[in-house]
């Protein structure tokens, strides 16, 4: 048995469907980068492929959450590359395949009425009021807020095309963002759909901004998470609107958001508000250190704790030399709560490949920089 028919035989059937979408995706990578994979395996893919797409119609009605729902879709979207990859260089695609392929696809589409909706808005040249006005009628009825959110996430991702709406449809759907920020805004602990839409909100809002949305943004300033202050923050300093230092001060000590927040601040002339005490090059080193940790491709959270071990020159550039630990199940499993190594330098050198500090330290705490600055900073 090789080792792709070993990796597909562990999805078969599955019911972790982000995790093995990531597996799917890369075995397509594999057949898609080499021609290293025999026909026999290639065969193999083909009618796994098509197994799982059948066993999906009889899946996806049954699920009610659309959460879930949506981790399917994205399987689906990885079995779909990988039958058509691994098909092309087989040529061994039969016609009940491509009947199973088009029911499957049909029936997605029937579910993800709000994104099919939000992509067929943004291919016209121009938006006017009632073609905004059908989009939003769709939404309304929602109440699973994960689902309702696909539209604000779907207007993130096309916010450049907002620019093609015509100004009545510009003021429809600025109040229709007003309405969701006073119903989103007032919840006392809102969970995490519902941060995930405030968040898209006020990022986007920006592209059809109105007084109303503004002081709605004052108050979110005032009330809610940090990723949605800092969005918040953007579009308020954009549209000139006074913004306190006791409104920046939660950012600034939000390790996740102080760089971001003084970088921000900066770009309007604005950074008197940035707390004068976290003013300070490491404090906004390790803050940018932590940002770069957060994204989803390094550990997807904050390290549960980071210290600086040193300060390095490398080629005229300072690096501020961290050390950290997380249990991000990002990690393999001899990395996981073992202090690992990154760095960070105002010229956006930050970076970390989960290098093990044990491998890299010497007798003293300089000798140890001073070797990874010389080994891994280049």
């Amino acid at each position: 048995m090789s080792q792709i028919t070993e990796m597909l035989d562990s999805v078969r059937n599955t019911d972790k469907y982000s995790e093995h979408a990531n597996l799917l995706r890369y075995i397509g990578n594999i057949i898609l980068k080499t021609n290293g994979v025999s026909r026999t395996d290639l065969e193999c893919i083909v009618r796994f492929s098509v197994d799982e797409m059948r066993r999906l119609l009889t899946v996806i009605p049954t699920v009610t959450e659309y959460k879930k729902k949506d981790e399917i879709f994205n399987y689906e979207d990885k079995l779909l590359m990988l039958y058509t990859v691994a098909g092309k260089k087989s040529d061994c695609a039969t016609d009940d395949d491509i009947q199973v392929i088009k029911e499957l696809v049909k029936l997605v589409a029937a579910e993800c009425t709000i994104e099919t909706a939000v992509d067929e808005l943004f291919k016209q040249s121009a938006v006017a009021k009632a073609d905004i006005n059908k989009v939003i009628e769709i939404v309304k009825p929602i109440t699973d807020e994960y689902r309702r959110g696909k539209f604000l996430q779907g207007l993130n991702e096309y916010k450049d095309g907002i620019k093609k709406f015509e100004p009545e449809a510009k003021t429809l759907l600025a109040e229709y963002l007003a309405g969701e920020a006073e119903r989103l805004i007032p919840i006392a602990q809102p969970n995490s759909d519902e941060m995930v839409a405030l968040e898209y909100l006020a990022d986007v809002c920006k592209h059809c901004i109105t007084d109303r949305l503004l002081d709605l943004l004052e108050r979110a300033m005032q009330s809610c998470t940090d990723n949605v202050r800092y969005y918040s923050l953007g579009t308020l300093l954009d549209n000139d609107r006074t913004v306190t230092e006791s409104a920046v001060r939660p950012l600034a000590e939000d390790l996740e958001y102080a760089e971001l927040t003084y970088s921000l601040l900066c770009k309007y002339g604005k950074q008197a508000l940035f707390p004068t005490e976290l003013n300070d090059a490491e404090y906004l080193a390790k803050s940018d250190m932590v940002c770069w940790l957060v994204y989803p491709t390094e550990l997807g959270k904050k390290p549960d704790d980071i210290q600086l071990l040193g300060i390095a020159k490398v080629k005229k550039e300072t690096y501020y030399v961290f050390k950290y630990k997380s249990d991000s199940e990002n990690l393999s499993d001899d990395c996981l709560n073992q202090w690992l190594i990154g760095w960070s330098s105002p010229d956006g050198g930050t970076f970390s490949n989960f290098d093990l500090l044990r491998d890299y330290e010497k007798k003293t705490v300089e000798k140890t920089v001073k070797h990874i600055a010389k080994k891994l900073i280049k």
